[in-house]
This record gives C-alpha cells, structure tokens and sequence, in this order.
C-alpha cells in the first residue's frame, strides 16, 4: 500500500470513498488529496487546504477495515512536509484529537484561529460535531 497525490481522475472515487465514510466534503480546487488504495480501491485520503496563507489539514479518514494498522500516521508523515511549508490548523474530532500531536498540532482557542476558520469551526458545531482546534507552527 503506498500513499500519492491524488490527480483529477481520482476525484470521483475520492468524492465516493468520502460519502462512504459519512465526510462531509468533496475534494475541492483549494486542496490537495492523498490517497491510498487496496486492490484499486481507496483505502484512506486525507486533504490539505491551503487559504490565505495557512495550511488545513482536512478529511483524514481511513476505511475501518484498515484502521488500526498504522496508515493514518503515514499519512501524517506523508503530509508533514506541505503542513512544514506555513502555519498550519486542523479541526479533528475530539475523540480523535491526541493523534495530530505526533506531528506538532497542539490544541489552541478557537479565537487564536484566523476568522474565516473560526466561522467553519462554528458551523460545524451547529452542525452537531464535537470538534477540538488545533494548530502547528512554520517548520522550515
């Protein structure tokens, strides 16, 4: 199993393994994806949104028959160069907050990030989701 950057003929099966994961967003022009795949079939994809200057890391998910065996952090290893590039944030799961710390992320308040996150943290709390915000310094 080996993790690429993910090229415009994956976005439909990206778009397809995110619905099936229950994710909330398709891969969009602002990102870029990662993927891994199993038999031709995507496995885990996680994205990096780059907005105004920062980095997102966004939408990391594994397949739940594949979790459990160390792919999310090579996907974090991965990652770690493009986050490295400018301050970075990402907004887990609660549950699954500590995870991001192998890499540098660290819990911060909510008003420490920039607004337009702010306003994308606060919807998905209207939303129902039990988010942490977290963010990693410029390691260049």
């Amino acid at each position: 199993m080996k993790i690429v950057e993910a090229n415009i003929a994956d976005k439909t099966a990206i778009d397809t393994f995110y619905v099936e994961q229950g994710y909330h967003s398709n891969w969009s022009e602002t990102e870029r994806a990662f993927i891994c795949r199993h038999e031709d079939k995507i496995i885990g994809a996680v994205k990096v949104e780059r907005i105004e200057g920062v980095s997102i890391l966004r939408g990391m998910y594994i397949d739940e028959a594949f979790q459990k065996m160390g792919l999310g952090s090579q996907f974090l290893q991965h990652i770690e160069p493009i986050l490295n590039e400018t301050l970075s944030y990402c907004m887990p799961l609660a549950h699954v907050a500590s995870f991001y710390t192998q890499i540098h992320f660290n819990e911060v308040f909510e008003q420490e990030y920039p607004a337009f996150l702010a306003e994308r943290c606060k919807a998905y709390r209207a939303a129902g989701y039990e988010i942490k915000t977290m963010r990693r310094a410029k390691k260049l």
